[in-house]
């Protein structure tokens, strides 16, 4: 869950990237480094959520495999 919540944070940060870029529109270098940072920003966000996607499925196939422990 907490994994879920770092991205969810993630995701506000990058709203955030995106309405800098939106405010600074017509600054040309500034667009250039907040469009490098989103960018930086949804390639982590697409790396933890497959993580969490990932350790999500192996949690539920254990327990689809021993529904006893599931105590």
């Amino acid at each position: 869950m907490r994994d879920l919540l770092e991205v969810e944070y993630n995701q506000k940060s990058l709203l955030y990237i995106l309405k800098r870029l939106e405010a600074s529109y017509g600054n040309e270098q500034e667009e250039k480094w907040i469009a490098n940072s989103a960018g930086y920003y949804l390639e982590a966000l697409q790396k933890e959520l497959r993580g969490v996607i990932s350790r999500l499925d192996a949690y539920v196939a254990e327990k689809a495999e021993n529904p006893a422990s599931s105590g």
